[in-house]
């Protein structure tokens, strides 16, 4: 060895090569951690409840160790004894580990799985009842909103019937008004008809009882245009209008004027019939 070393390996002795300060110390890691794994796993494995955790601690440390004694016989690393230690110790806690790992209880796991299989089912039978209690609200809701529907147009129905039944009421009250009223109309022309033509023959008789009649000298009291002589021969004053009922009046007229007859044939058959007698 001249000195001629450098960053990589010494070129006068092929046969033992060496990494550098910087490589070996990134290339160790692998052997140490090997040693972690294995008094992880020594540390898990003698407790039953842990002993699947060092089942895995020592898997890993095999595996570690391995790589890292094929590595250190090559002579890219050193420290050869930390990973035949860790390979060595690795299997056998790896062993020991399996043998505290408890079995698995085949019952206890059927149990779980019938009770993983009845809470599935049960969860499911749960979902079609809540689907059906859905579907089952949906309907009711349905058939409500259409009770609700058809009672609306039942009540509309029978508020169109009873308007038009109070229409029909109307107008046949109406009607039986205009007939009334008619009939009234009629009657009055009627009666003043048959008044028309038994006023003449009622007059006719005055003359013929001359001792009846008035004084000559009261004949021209009886003034035409205000009066009238019935069929009694008495001078009569004609139906007026007025506020109240004048002295003499013996019966009120439809239109409003007041009647002097004496007699209650005939009465008020000029002016719309008699409205009240007085």
């Amino acid at each position: 060895m001249n000195g001629h070393l450098h960053s990589g390996w010494h070129d006068d002795s092929p046969t033992e090569r060496l990494p550098v300060v910087g490589t070996r110390a990134k290339r160790n890691r692998l052997a140490t951690t090997g040693i972690v794994l294995v008094l992880l796993a020594a540390v898990s494995t003698p407790f039953s409840a842990t002993a699947p955790f060092g089942v895995l601690f020592a898997f890993a440390a095999l595996f570690c160790a391995a790589i890292a004694v094929w590595r250190s016989r090559e002579g890219r690393v050193p420290n050869r004894g930390r990973a035949m230690t860790a390979l060595i110790a690795a299997p056998v806690l790896l062993v020991l580990a399996v043998a505290m790992t408890p079995p698995v209880d085949r019952a206890a796991s059927e149990r779980t799985a019938a009770a993983t299989a009845e809470a599935t089912e049960a969860r499911a039978i749960a979902a079609v009842e809540q689907e059906r209690a859905e579907q089952e609200r949906i309907e009711q809701a349905r058939v409500e909103q259409e009770r609700v529907e058809r009672e609306r147009v039942e009540q509309e129905q029978a508020e169109q019937a009873r308007v038009a039944e109070q229409q029909r009421v109307e107008q046949e009250r109406a009607e039986q008004a205009r007939v009334a009223e008619r009939e009234r109309v009629e009657q009055e022309q009627q009666a003043r008809a048959r008044a028309d033509q038994q006023a003449p023959l009622r007059a006719a008789p005055a003359p013929q009882a001359p001792p009846q009649r008035p004084a000559p000298a009261a004949a021209p009291s009886c003034n035409s245009s205000s009066h009238y002589i019935n069929s009694d021969g008495n001078c009569v004053q004609r139906p007026t209008q007025a506020s109240s009922a004048p002295p003499g009046a013996t019966a009120k007229c439809k239109n409003g004027s007041y009647s002097f007859s004496q007699n209650r044939s005939g009465t008020c058959s000029r002016n719309g019939g008699v409205a009240q007698w007085l």
